[in-house]
């Protein structure tokens, strides 16, 4: 592919997206490209799983620690150097 090399062999923007919408073999999609290619389509459950393991897991621990957190915030606050 065109795109492909461009990128590797030039160091080329990815300009694959235009190409497609300005090939004809491609009209019938043309207005629903955008769509097709937004990331949210692929990603499946993971924002809600990356949700559930900060609050099942990142929190428990930071509440645990919080006093220590607390300490070490305020001890770098003070030790700001210009």
């Amino acid at each position: 592919m065109e795109a492909a090399r461009q990128i590797k062999s030039e160091g080329k923007e990815n300009d694959l997206l235009e190409r497609i919408r300005k090939d004809e073999a491609f009209a019938l999609i043309h207005d629903r490209i955008d769509s097709m290619v937004d990331p949210i389509n692929y990603v499946g459950r993971s924002p809600q799983q990356v949700v559930e393991y900060i609050t099942d897991h990142v929190d428990p621990i930071l509440t645990r620690h919080a006093s220590t957190l607390a300490a070490l915030d305020a001890k770098s606050a003070s030790e700001v150097s210009i």
